[in-house]
């Protein structure tokens, strides 16, 4: 999952930032279960969030993640303050962007007919779902949507062959 979202970083439409946050959220039986896991994946750069939640606790997902980050930089690992001299002579910290991915099942993906139906059902419930920026307590403002082909096996079974005059 790391690789797809270093993917969406780097490779479509490239996100300039000094920092970067990977969250996940872990939905728990538990009623008021409210914690997190940070894992370093490159020090001062990209740090991947676990937040556990429990089915009782309202999901602000910002105002937990900016939580943890104020945690992170009261223990030093790492420092918020612009990487641009004219902004850091000042002590002013960067923005914050939301980028939620969305997986949607692509039809050129080779897989038998009832895993397509089971694929397609599942894209049309998520038409009905709540908006994740929502349901996660985002601030609308900051917040992006992107939507990444999820392709099943897509080799194709022939090759195209070019006519030659």
């Amino acid at each position: 999952m790391e690789s797809k979202l270093i993917y969406s970083i780097i490779n479509k439409r490239p996100k300039r930032a000094d920092h970067y946050w990977i969250v996940r959220v872990e939905f728990t039986d538990a009623p008021d279960t409210l914690e997190y896991e940070p894992t370093v994946l490159i020090p001062g750069t990209l740090i991947s969030f676990k937040f556990r939640i429990g089915f009782r606790i309202r999901p602000q997902v910002s105002v937990y993640l900016r939580q943890a980050i104020e945690d992170l930089v009261a223990s030093g690992e790492i420092d918020l303050t612009s990487s641009y001299t004219s902004l850091r002579r000042h002590g002013i910290t960067g923005d914050f962007s939301f980028i939620i991915i969305h997986r949607l099942f692509s039809q050129s993906s080779q897989c038998d007919a009832s895993d397509k139906r089971l694929m397609n059902l599942h894209s049309l419930l998520r038409h009905m779902e709540m908006d994740a920026a929502e349901a996660f307590g985002l601030d609308t403002s900051n917040v992006t949507i992107e939507n990444v082909p999820l392709i099943i096996d897509n080799r194709p079974t022939r090759r195209i062959t070019p006519i030659r005059l």
